[in-house]
């Protein structure tokens, strides 16, 4: 039996749950598997946001509010995939922001199966939602198999996905060096993990998803820097 699209985002989704529940528990493996979560979720987004939020939009017009708002949590959750693979995945920073990756997931996950979803079911035949599913699954494979333009269409900056994979995989093999050349710039210069706590502690809104530029210039007009 062929599977159509809702079922495979439904599948893709608790894959996603099962790797973020992964990522808490299993230290040691975080830079695989935040390779792992960079590469499908960048696949899954990708493959809806060309396939299926086309096809919402246009048998379901009320629904395209939700559409583009779920498109755009898509490209908010990969700056903060980005984000976590520029931190030591054994620190407390590293814990803050996979939380908030989480929440943000999370809610974008309740509110498609609540709402796009159903609406979707329910307005295209059982044979187009199994032709998307095919379309769905082979983008997907591309995706993978090829990684990411670098473009316009890529939103969230990531240039492709091999680059994301040897970066987390590499993680904590670098990190000894990282260390180093955080020492050699001297005290004077903060590392990002440390503007990120700054902000923190200024409660500065948007600080997970910032450059350390961005970081530095928010903390300076809140007078923290």
């Amino acid at each position: 039996m062929a599977l159509d699209a809702i079922s495979m985002i439904k599948s893709d989704h608790r894959d996603v749950e099962r790797l973020f529940g992964r990522l808490k528990k299993d230290t040691e493996d975080r830079p695989a598997l935040l390779a792992e979560l960079a590469a499908k979720f960048v696949a899954h987004s990708r493959g809806e946001e060309e396939l299926v939020y086309p096809e919402i939009a246009k048998t379901v017009p009320s629904e395209k509010d939700q559409v583009r708002e779920g498109a755009e949590e898509h490209h908010a959750a990969e700056r903060m995939l980005l984000n976590l693979l520029d931190v030591d995945t054994d620190t407390a920073q590293f814990d803050t922001l996979l939380n908030e990756l989480v929440q943000a997931v999370t809610h974008h996950v309740q509110e498609e199966e609540s709402e796009i979803l159903p609406a979707l079911k329910k307005a295209v035949p059982r044979e187009r939602l199994e032709e998307l599913g095919r379309a769905f699954s082979e983008r997907k494979a591309q995706e993978i198999q090829h990684g990411l333009p670098v473009g316009s269409g890529n939103k969230a900056g990531i240039s492709n996905k091999a680059g994301i994979s040897n970066k987390a995989r590499s993680g904590n093999k670098t990190r000894s060096g990282n260390k180093a050349r955080k020492q050699n710039r001297g005290s004077k210069e903060p590392s990002k993990e440390d503007l990120y706590h700054r902000a923190q502690e200024a409660k500065v809104p948007g600080r997970s998803s910032m450059t350390k530029e961005e970081l530095t210039q928010a903390l300076q007009k809140s007078g923290k820097v």
